[in-house]
Parts: C-alpha cells; sequence; structure tokens
C-alpha cells in the first residue's frame, strides 16, 4: 500500500509542473498573438485560450 502523504507530494509535484507549462503555454500564445498581429494576421482566427480554476 502506497504512503498517503508520498502520493499527495507526488501530485503536488506533478500539479506545478502542469502550472508551469500552462504559464509557458500563455506566454507563447500572447507572444505568437503580438506576431501575427503585426503581420497583419487576423486574431479572429486564435482559439480562446482555456482558464483552469
Amino acid at each position: 500500500m502506497k504512503n498517503p502523504m508520498e502520493v499527495l507530494r507526488t501530485k503536488e509535484q506533478e500539479l506545478a509542473r502542469v502550472r508551469k507549462e500552462v504559464e509557458a503555454l500563455r506566454v507563447t500564445v500572447r507572444l505568437l498573438g503580438d506576431e501575427g498581429a503585426a503581420l497583419g494576421e487576423s486574431k479572429k482566427e486564435m482559439q480562446p485560450v482555456v482558464e483552469m480554476p
């Protein structure tokens, strides 16, 4: 049987990693959005970013 504290610690580490990945993707979307605007592309082509609670 797994130690509940170890499982919790592992899940917290996974959550922190996913949050960093999501933030990196948000930065990337902003940068690509700015680049697209500079090139005269329509921002309507971009899909909205899903906000996580």
